[in-house]
């Protein structure tokens, strides 16, 4: 017997849809897991700054590692929640922009 019915049903793209709906329900967990090893990745850049500079790494040094590691988690809350409301193109879509964002931010910021 089916605990849900009907309109109380949770949505479930993946398990109702085409292969192209699980394709694109799967994706859009990756865009997330990608998000957050991006921001993960962000603030540990500052454990290898100060292993590398020593004592005498500067706040200047590490603050636009800071900022991309804001920009990630930004981008991963507002894939997050696009991920609950079942927008997983949407999803997909965040997870495109916040890789292209801080390739920017290091390239214009940090520097090549």
């Amino acid at each position: 017997m089916a605990r849900w019915k009907g309109e109380d049903a949770p949505m479930k793209p993946a398990a109702c849809g085409s292969s192209r709906a699980k394709l694109v329900h799967r994706l859009a967990q990756l865009a997330i897991c990608v998000q957050f090893l991006a921001l993960v990745r962000s603030l540990a850049e500052f454990f290898r700054l100060q292993h590398v500079a020593g004592p005498s790494l500067q706040v200047a040094t590490v603050a636009p590692y800071v900022g991309g590691g804001l920009l990630a988690a930004v981008f991963a809350w507002a894939g997050v929640l696009c991920y609950f409301a079942g927008r997983d193109r949407t999803v997909i879509g965040v997870g495109v922009v916040t890789i292209i964002a801080l390739l920017i931010m290091k390239v214009v910021v940090i520097g090549p």
